[in-house]
């Protein structure tokens, strides 16, 4: 799948594809563009070895468990998704503080994995759901050239018509309302309205905890008050920020997660 960006007043074609055993990642991007061979250096310990081969069986079992965007022969974005046996064992970003998590950066994920046999996994990977869920995603990471050039939108495109094609039932994801800025949530979750434009819906509804609830209320404030020394992804926040707040439905959304679902059959 071809997607066109412009990066610095010049003109790009990415190849966006899912991830094969002829690249396997099994770390976090951590700045855009970055060589396939980089990331192919083994990293030291026991845990980067079991995630690897963990990355290995999930390509050989289902044929992928990331899309990346190409830019020629290096790599400026990455999404991550398992089965979604996977992620209710396992976990996934929204239990970052649980004692395991299904994200490279999580220091119980190599050991958790130990605790699963071959027959485990491949029953985890063969997923009686039929259901797909998205887990992260990583564009640019520092690189804010890669941001909001809609790179993450082209790999859930793509990652719906890979699924389509190999019979997976629906793909499912985690999401915040469009309200919050990208400095409470992170990089691994779209926004409710992108899901829904993309062919989502709601299929459940979360409250935050009050603390998170309050952080998102302070930091929404925070970054409506004018500041020319805004970084570049919060200029573009602003620049929506009233629109948004038109909506007077927009303070009973601020401390609600979603849990999108896309029917594939």
């Amino acid at each position: 799948m071809r997607h066109a960006v412009t990066v610095d007043g010049d003109d790009k074609t990415l190849d966006v594809r899912a991830m094969d055993a002829d690249c396997i990642i099994h770390w976090k991007l951590e700045q855009a563009p970055t060589k396939p061979a980089d990331m192919e250096q083994p990293q030291p310990g026991e845990s980067a070895h079991a995630v690897r081969q963990f990355f290995v069986k999930q390509v050989e079992k289902n044929g992928s468990c990331m899309i990346l965007a190409w830019e020629g022969d290096v790599v400026v974005g990455q999404m991550h998704f398992t089965t979604r046996e996977i992620h209710k064992t396992l976990g996934g970003p929204e239990n970052y503080e649980a004692g395991s998590c299904y994200c490279v950066d999580h220091e119980g994920f190599g050991p958790k994995l130990s605790e699963f046999n071959d027959e485990g996994i491949e029953h985890l990977l063969e997923s009686e759901s039929r259901v797909l869920r998205i887990l992260c995603f990583n564009v640019g990471h520092t690189d804010p050239r890669w941001h909001g050039k809609g790179i993450a939108k082209a790999m859930v495109e793509y990652l719906k018509q890979w699924a389509r094609e190999r019979e997976w039932r629906r793909i499912e994801a985690r999401s915040c309302p469009d309200i919050i800025p990208t400095s409470i949530v992170g990089d691994w979750m779209l926004r409710r309205g992108t899901y829904e434009r993309l062919g989502f819906h709601v299929k459940q509804e979360h409250k935050v905890t009050p603390e998170e609830s309050e952080n998102r209320l302070w930091e929404i404030e925070r970054l409506s008050a004018p500041n020319p020394d805004y970084p570049p992804w919060v200029k573009y926040y602003v620049t929506q920020l009233p629109r948004l707040l038109i909506d007077p439905d927009w303070k009973t959304e601020y401390d609600k997660n979603y849990l999108m679902a896309c029917d594939l059959q």
